[in-house]
């Protein structure tokens, strides 16, 4: 596969088939890795047979929510290898029908051993993120805004070392934390949790997902567990697919109130080793901070990464400056760092970007202001998505409601 057609392929809308049904949950359940949730497991509203994407919002999100795992040694390189593996990982299956399904290629199916388990793991991260959004945006009175790596951000269960290795050190839960704005509140937030596994073996998806499962319940929020999402991603040898259930409590979904105030005052929070449950306005108010420091990471602004970060999260997050660039989008002006791969005579440019208006709030320090500008990029970003986009050209964008902007530019090398 060269590099224009891996290009047309993640640009490009394909059907991803997926299962989330009464009988996946009748399977799960009989699974002797099946541990039953607080709340009733079924399908996850929106993605019970399948759904439409293109590849590049799924490689968006594993790069945005992976990235703060990686320490300042190995961050580059993780960049250039996970995109150069990732970008040409895929290929369109027409067998079946005209509208194009995704399939591993050839050069996807020559990654072997442990590298091939990495990447089934990392795919069930990004599929499993993108799943999310799609099923939080159905079934919440909230827009996702963004996803945030518990272990990294927030807990203090898990010890990094000077090899970045996690140690696991107490009960399980789940990886990520999914915030979501009130539609109805701007004020207001919701929060919900993300279990994603990945596998290239179909016969181990669903025992994996009886695995994620049992972990959705592993944090309570003011006394309850968040509705929680749990997938598996199969990368196969013959198909792509993903399973997906949810957890639904019968009660309204709350929503919590971040305020300037509330995000000031939590820099310190942190999941303790005795502590599974935690208020509200704590976790809410110190998820937010976690994801801004996140998003900052995302496009190399240091400044506004020790601003923000919980002191959990500074401490294993270490970053040198990096030459950043400003450049323009189809959702506007943003900023961020830029690398080059050259092939040839080919040449492709990646660039990891925050909205302006955001970055720049980020970096100004008051919450209220960085709140105020997420709002009007998710409403921008809003306007796009719902305009007719133009065809594919040679730069390709995806951007997430929180600010940030990925983006691919193929060319000829000078």
């Amino acid at each position: 596969m060269d590099l224009e057609d891996a290009f047309t392929v993640v640009d490009t809308p394909v059907y991803l088939s997926g299962q989330s049904d009464d009988a996946l949950v009748r399977q799960v359940q009989q699974r002797k890795e099946f541990s039953p949730p607080r709340a009733a497991l079924s399908p996850a509203t929106g993605l019970e047979e399948g759904i439409f994407l293109r590849p590049l919002e799924a490689l968006h999100w594993l790069t945005y929510v992976t990235r703060p795992r990686y320490q300042d040694d190995v961050l580059d390189r993780y960049l250039w290898w996970g995109l150069l593996r990732y970008l040409g990982f895929f290929t369109h299956d027409y067998s079946h029908s005209r509208l194009p399904k995704l399939a591993v290629s050839d050069a996807g199916h020559r990654i072997a051993g442990n590298q091939r388990r990495v990447t089934s793991e990392e795919m069930g991260i990004a599929f499993g993120a993108a799943l999310a959004a799609r099923w939080f945006d159905d079934t919440s009175t909230a827009t996702l805004r963004t996803v945030v790596d518990i272990d990294v951000a927030l807990d203090a269960r898990f010890v990094f070392g000077s090899s970045a290795a996690v140690e696991h050190i107490g009960t399980r839960r789940p990886d990520y934390l999914l915030i979501g704005g009130d539609r109805r509140d701007r004020s207001r937030c919701v929060l919900r949790v993300l279990e994603c596994k990945g596998t290239k073996n179909p016969g181990n998806a669903v025992p994996q997902l009886a695995r994620a499962v049992g972990q959705l319940d592993g944090v309570t929020v003011g006394g309850r567990a968040p509705r929680g999402l749990a997938t598996s991603m199969v990368t196969g040898e013959s198909r792509t697919s993903y399973l997906a259930l949810d957890t639904e409590d019968e009660d309204d979904e709350p929503s919590y109130e971040v305020t300037a105030e509330t995000i000031d005052r939590v820099k310190s929070f942190r999941f303790e080793s005795d502590r599974v449950d935690v208020s509200a306005a704590e976790i809410t108010s110190a998820s937010i901070r976690a994801s801004w420091a996140t998003l900052a990471d995302f496009g190399g602004n240091l400044e506004a990464i020790q601003l923000w970060a919980p002191e959990v999260m500074q401490n294993r997050m270490q970053r040198r400056p990096r030459e950043r660039v400003t450049f323009e989008t189809p959702v506007g002006t943003a900023r961020g760092t830029s690398l080059v791969f050259g092939f040839g005579r080919e040449r492709l440019t990646v660039r990891y970007g925050i909205a302006a208006r955001v970055d720049e709030q980020l970096t100004g320090g008051s919450a209220g202001a960085v709140m105020e500008a997420q709002q009007e990029f998710a409403d921008q970003l809003q306007e796009w998505r719902d305009s007719e986009r133009p065809p594919a050209s040679r730069e390709v964008y995806s951007a997430t409601a929180d600010g940030t902007v990925f983006s691919l530019t193929h060319g000829d090398r000078g």
